[in-house]
């Protein structure tokens, strides 16, 4: 598709990337590098440079795909809300922010559902294939403050999952080493400190059991790129439907594609200080796990009714 467009004066002396972005916020920022990569973007008749700032009457045009310029719209449930915060559930198989398939995002649907002001900004994301509790700061202030929680350790985040079966004793405290590789979009864990690992502490405790599968849940104590599924996995609590992490046999057994991986907990021990102080104390939980696969008694997990959890 042919896109042409009048720079008017809203987008005059704006960056060309930031106009089109603008214009069209379906299109990933990275589309949009790469067009200009290779000279696919055409201001007053001559290829645009990134950082070019346009002028009023500047005519812009390009040719992109279809699929760039609409996304499938998905519905998310808002859990909780006031004046600063929003909790979601966010769906399974939903990113938290755009990617370069354009496909719909928790961050698209902010830019869906709130005033283009001061959109509010998420606090932390969730893997594409994990459901559950997302916190959202409705401005920067908030979303500082919030941040600084996190760091602190002082927001619990708690989340169930269905893993292979393994002898480890009921509950405990796993401590390694985690080192992120980001052109394999991968992690390592290691049992011994290394250079460039950073320490990965994450609580878990297998609630109950059934033939070769376990229903676990887990509080992060660190908050690392994929540190459930990889701490996980290597000792031996391989998250089911995990393609990258997990057991192929144990995926290809129960049909499971998509890993049974949840944020369904959140608690605030914040303390009495700062805007957010009303939250102290305060928990939100998501009442029902729906995992992506169809097993007996794993399926649909009620929390209030699950015995072993401690809500």
């Amino acid at each position: 598709m042919t896109v042409n467009f009048v720079v008017d004066k809203e987008l005059a002396g704006v960056k060309v990337e930031k106009a089109i972005k603008k214009k069209y916020p379906t299109i990933p920022m990275s589309v949009i590098f790469k067009m200009l990569r290779k000279g696919e973007i055409i201001v007053s008749f001559l290829p645009a440079q990134k950082g070019q700032v346009l002028r009023f009457g500047d005519t812009v045009s390009f040719e992109i795909e279809d699929r760039f310029l609409e996304h499938k719209k998905v519905e998310i449930i808002k859990v909780y809300e006031d004046d600063n915060i929003v909790v979601i559930d966010k769906p399974y198989g939903i990113p938290s922010h755009p990617d370069s398939n354009n496909e719909y995002s928790v961050v698209s649907w902010i830019e869906d559902n709130y005033s283009k002001g001061e959109l509010p900004q998420l606090c932390h994301r969730l893997d594409r294939n994990t459901a559950g509790l997302m916190i959202i700061a409705k401005n920067r202030q908030v979303l500082s403050e919030m941040l600084k929680y996190m760091s602190r350790r002082t927001i619990i985040k708690k989340y169930l999952c269905i893993t292979k079966k393994a002898d480890l004793p009921e509950s405990g405290v796993l401590v390694h080493y985690l080192k992120k590789d980001s052109k394999k979009s991968k992690v390592y864990i290691s049992d011994f400190p290394q250079d460039g690992y950073l320490e990965v502490v994450t609580a878990y405790k297998i609630v109950r059991q059934k033939d070769d599968l376990q229903l676990v849940d887990v509080e992060i104590k660190t908050g690392k790129t994929h540190q459930i599924r990889a701490q996980l996995a290597h000792v031996g609590l391989c998250i089911l439907g995990d393609s990258k992490y997990g057991d192929w046999e144990l995926n290809k057994k129960y049909k499971a594609d998509m890993q049974a991986l949840c944020a369904y907990y959140l608690k605030f021990e914040i303390g009495k200080k700062g805007i957010l102080r009303y939250l102290d104390g305060q928990k939100i939980v998501k009442e029902t796990v729906e995992f992506p696969v169809d097993i007996e008694g794993f399926s649909s997990i009620n929390v209030y009714k699950e015995r072993g959890l401690e809500i």
